[in-house]
Order: structure tokens, then sequence, then C-alpha cells
């Protein structure tokens, strides 16, 4: 890791916290990464990881999908998340001064995401839809 950037293990198997400080600049990136991807799927569970990625944008118990979107983006900020082999990543910027907003939106996404069996089905419609996409433009 490049010296200009920090490291903290929060516990042995806990959370690790990377920080960066840059002079003169008052955006913050922050990303919650969850040690779960693909390859740890099997046959049955296959592409729940990418499922449970879209999902937690759907609600929490304190936040709807509308809160989820304006928390950072009527802030000037972004929220997003990807999933890939080794990790699911939810990620946010904003400015310096709605950091906490940040940290408080990531965590009460992989915390408290309540998984609405309605808002599951439009997200179950909504990956079979991205699928259905690849499989027509194979070369994407």
């Amino acid at each position: 890791m490049p010296d200009h950037y920090k490291q903290t293990a929060i516990e042995p198997d806990g959370p690790t916290v990377v920080t960066e400080s840059v002079d003169g600049v008052r955006s913050v990136s922050l990303g919650l990464w969850v040690r779960v991807g693909t390859r740890d799927e099997n046959p049955e569970q296959h592409g729940i990881s990418h499922f449970v990625e879209h999902a937690v944008f759907k609600g929490t118990t304190s936040r709807d999908r509308f809160d989820i979107a304006n928390s950072l983006e009527s802030l000037g900020g972004s929220l997003d998340a990807f999933t890939s082999r080794d990790v699911t990543c939810y990620h946010a910027r904003c400015l310096d001064e709605h950091l906490e907003i940040g940290l408080d939106v990531l965590a009460d996404l992989v915390q408290n995401a309540t998984f609405e069996p309605a808002e599951i089905e439009k997200e179950r419609r909504v990956i079979l839809e991205e699928i259905q996409s690849v499989e027509d433009t194979p070369e994407d």
C-alpha cells in the first residue's frame, strides 16, 4: 500500500479502514467492502450476491428507496455498488462536511436492509432484464 494511505484494522476479523488525506481536496470517497462475491456462491445461489447488492437499495428500517437515493444526491454526492468475484462494494462520494451522512447511509444499507417481498420481486425482474440484455448483445 502506498505511503500516503493509512490502513487500520478495527478488529482481527472485522472491518479494515483505509484512509488517504490529500491537501486541498474536500471530497470524500467511502467504500464498504463486504468479503463476499460470486465465487462464494454455489450453483443454487448463482447471482445472489448481485441480487442482494441491488436489493439493499430498495429500503431499510429507516429509509425507503427514495430516501436512499436522495440521501447523498441531494447534497451533490453519489451512492452506488458493485459485485465482483471476491467482494461486494457499497460506495459513496460526498463533501467532507457530509462524511457522517455518507457513513450512516452505507452502514444503514448493509445492516438494516428490509428485503420487502414486493421490492424483491421488482428487483428480480430488473436483473432478469439485465441478463437478457447481455444475452442479446454477447459482444459487450
